[in-house]
């Protein structure tokens, strides 16, 4: 795990878990608006980024990591996390711990752990993790799945990032593909569910409500102070991805309110 610190001249800090499976400059815009406010921590995951060695493990270990590195630099307190889609249960268990207060919190499509039997629980480890494979491993498949003109920042070249991300893909080891769609399913958190003081938003976009229901039924009993947030027209992981401008507008509302 590695942190890259943004805007070191502010008091203000924000803690940035990103989404699963996406490269350190798929949030180069997002991180430069948010890092003219806010100390920004940008994590990167185990066996995200070609340049750093190492395997995913699991969500535990990433928040331990995140948590001692904080602590080692004087952050006992956070005014702001941020988390999405695996990010979002990064955040979900750092808020559980309690290790390290934080403010206010954004659980942007956050996956929640899965309450489904074991057996059933292995099998849709194999279904994402065969799903990974074949986007990874065929342009068509990935942009079918995402399509580049709508999963591009507007301005930027769509076949030189689709060109990138079909690179970076391919760095990904089955090690690490498998231990984190394990985990981000199936972290744990502890019982009976803590009440933190933070303020927490759980956002998810219109277009992936449905596949957010359980997340959303599951967050409101485990957080039940959380603010649930539709954001119109987006998908899983789509405004803090594409639309800069929009996420800054929205995260600063909550976080400043």
């Amino acid at each position: 795990m590695r942190i890259m610190e943004h805007g070191q001249e502010h008091e203000k800090t924000l803690l940035f878990f990103p989404c699963l499976a996406e490269p350190v400059w798929a949030f180069t815009d997002t991180i430069g608006l948010l890092s003219e406010k806010w100390r920004v921590f940008q994590v990167i995951y185990d066996g995200h980024q070609p340049d750093f060695p190492g395997d995913f493990t699991s969500v535990e270990q990433t928040v331990d990591e995140v948590t001692d590195y904080l602590t080692a630099r004087g952050v006992t307190r956070l005014d702001g996390a941020y988390g999405c889609s695996m990010g979002g249960a990064c955040v979900t268990r750092l808020l559980a711990l309690g290790k390290i207060p934080v403010g206010r919190a954004i659980i942007d499509g956050g996956i929640t752990p899965c309450q489904l039997p074991f057996l059933l629980r292995k099998l849709l480890l194999g279904r994402d993790v065969l799903s990974f494979k074949i986007a990874a491993g065929n342009r068509n498949v990935l942009e079918a799945a995402y399509p580049p003109e709508r999963f591009t920042i507007a301005g930027h070249d769509p076949v030189k990032e689709y060109n990138a991300m079909e690179r970076y893909l391919k760095t990904f080891t089955n090690r690490t593909i498998r231990n984190m769609f394990w985990s981000a399913n199936n972290y744990a958190l502890p019982q009976p569910p803590p009440k933190p003081a933070a303020k927490i938003t759980y956002w998810y976009g219109d277009d992936e409500k449905k596949k957010r229901r359980r997340d959303i039924h599951f967050m409101k009993r485990y957080f039940p102070q959380a603010r649930i947030h539709g954001i119109p027209k987006m998908a899983h992981g789509e405004l803090v991805m594409v639309h800069p401008e929009e996420f800054r507008h929205y995260a600063e509302k909550f976080l400043e309110s």
